[in-house]
């Protein structure tokens, strides 16, 4: 939670000491995974701006919209942390300057996560019988890897913006997952098999508000 109080810190000092317009709002996707995700935009400029989001997972054993339901040993995981993103975004369509109603993004950040995940794994050097014995396993670590996104942003109204579009991440981690790899959920990334083929893929779909 650290984190989130540095962050908050960081992003007072920019805005006191410059004339930035600023946007704060909710990414609501992680939702699903227990996470809550707050996003900030601060810009100068209508074709680029900065990023800075913060969130935090609570205790989920999400795997995934795929669900790849395999025996790895692994059962009762959950994954909880603190995460930081921060990146640019850049609105091509609007470089020359003119602020659009709709204009499309590409972005591009670096994600801080913490994370730290418990469950239970079987025992397989005993020979138990017909029991299943499970002992307590738990894992935990902060690690640093980058992301990309693409999407769209409306102005609803003066106020309101609507940002929607897709997060890919490339997770970066030491070899501690618990059970298979793409089992394992990576707080401000999502889950390996959030997509069958690549992987680590989030929505964004965040309503927020624009300050004078």
């Amino acid at each position: 939670m650290r984190l989130i109080f540095f962050t908050i810190f960081f992003l007072t000092t920019i805005v006191a000491r410059a004339q930035w317009k600023t946007s704060l709002g909710i990414n609501i996707p992680p939702v699903i995974a227990k996470s809550i995700e707050i996003s900030s935009e601060l810009s100068r400029h209508s074709g680029y701006s900065l990023n800075f989001n913060i969130g935090h997972t609570f205790n989920t054993g999400h795997t995934g919209l795929i669900d790849h339901k395999v025996n790895d040993g692994i059962s009762e995981r959950s994954t909880s942390g603190t995460f930081v993103k921060a990146g640019v975004r850049l609105y091509p369509t609007s470089i020359s300057g003119k602020q659009k109603r709709n204009h499309f993004f590409v972005g591009a950040s670096l994600i801080l996560s913490q994370y730290k995940q418990t469950a239970l794994q079987q025992n397989l050097l005993e020979d138990a019988g017909f029991m299943d014995i499970r002992i307590p396993v738990s894992v935990k670590g902060t690690t640093l890897f980058p992301a990309a996104t693409i999407g769209f942003q409306h102005n609803l109204t003066r106020f309101l913006i609507l940002d929607w579009g897709v997060q890919k991440s490339f997770v970066i981690r030491e070899n501690n997952y618990l059970g298979r790899r793409e089992r394992n959920y990576q707080p401000g990334a999502g889950s390996a098999q959030s997509d069958p083929f690549i992987g680590y893929f989030q929505g964004i779909i965040a309503f927020k508000y624009r300050f004078r």
